[in-house]
């Protein structure tokens, strides 16, 4: 395989696991974002609007920022490499209406990344955790990308807690298995410039007009060779995802905001094993909340509203 037809093949892959992260404007009312090693103790008190941090079971620490009020809250989950940040055109739309609170996962973003090995499955145990911990209910995941499998697992774990899973550009089919032979290429060619590789498959998941300098944000903050060890190790295991289950497991409703193409979203396949219902949307990439907010947001309102 060339070298052209190589990066091809990577975003082919990536796209359902590579996010983008953009800084978010402040919070309606949140402190100024340095505070972010001072968790509270009291549930109540973690949840005034602003920039906190959570302890995972095994010692990571998982930064998450929260604004707005209500009896729900939509808890918004990241892609592969990036952050919290990449909400920024969310935040301020679902704020008003909802408690919204975005975190970072291990290894990404702010978060520590001290974990010896690193799977797909143990974010879902983070974030279950922290729900938990803060005592919500009526939670809406929303899941970007390597997010979306996160969500699953997180709605298995938390039971009543979770009332549905919004999936953005992911979760197409949930019978596909990722070829071996191209999980290896990338893995080779992550071995050999994990940067490099990374910012030649960016550039090709943006086919709107004008995106170019959204595509260079992302590239900066996606493929940070300080932490191409847990990339690596997440592409790897995310090809041994047995989604089938994963989709029976998360127990409620899936509802999806895909990109039409180039990647077919098989509604009819995912409903062999959940309640599965997607809308999708045309002439965009793998960033649709990004590149196309004004179109996007109230799709995932009215997503939203639907399992609620």
């Amino acid at each position: 395989m060339n070298s052209a037809s190589g990066t091809a093949a990577l975003a082919a892959l990536l796209v359902v696991t590579l996010g983008a992260c953009n800084e978010p404007p402040p919070a309606p009312g949140a402190a100024p974002p340095d505070p972010m090693t001072e968790p509270a103790t009291a549930a109540a008190e973690k949840l005034a609007p602003g920039q906190y941090s959570w302890t995972t079971i095994d010692g990571e620490t998982m930064p998450y920022a929260v604004a707005g009020e209500g009896d729900a809250t939509i808890l918004l989950v990241h892609c592969w490499m990036c952050d919290r940040t990449f909400w920024s055109e969310q935040i301020p739309f679902l704020s008003p209406r909802y408690r919204t609170i975005a975190v970072d996962l291990p290894g990404h973003g702010e978060a520590t990344a001290g974990r010896e090995s690193w799977h797909v499955a143990d974010f879902g145990s983070d974030v279950a955790g922290l729900i938990e911990d803060l005592d919500l209910d009526n939670v809406v995941l929303v899941g970007h990308s390597m997010g979306g499998p996160v969500s699953l697992r997180v709605a298995a774990l938390s039971g009543d807690r979770v009332r549905g899973v919004i999936a953005v550009d992911t979760l197409h089919d949930a019978e596909y298995e990722f070829p071996a032979e191209m999980i290896e290429q990338m893995l080779t060619s992550f071995a050999a410039d994990f940067s490099g590789t990374c910012r030649d498959f960016v550039q090709q998941m943006f086919p709107e007009e004008g995106a170019q300098e959204l595509a260079s944000q992302v590239s900066e903050k996606g493929c940070n060779e300080e932490r191409a060890h847990v990339g690596a190790a997440l592409m790897k295991d995310f090809g041994e995802i047995d989604m089938e289950t994963w989709f029976r497991e998360a127990g409620v409703p899936i509802r999806a905001i895909n990109a039409a193409a180039p990647f077919p979203t098989r509604i009819d396949v995912n409903r062999k094993y959940a309640d599965f219902d997607a809308v999708l949307m045309d002439g965009v990439g793998h960033y649709p909340h990004m590149t196309r907010p004004d179109e996007f947001n109230p799709l995932l309102l009215e997503a939203i509203e639907g399992l609620m």
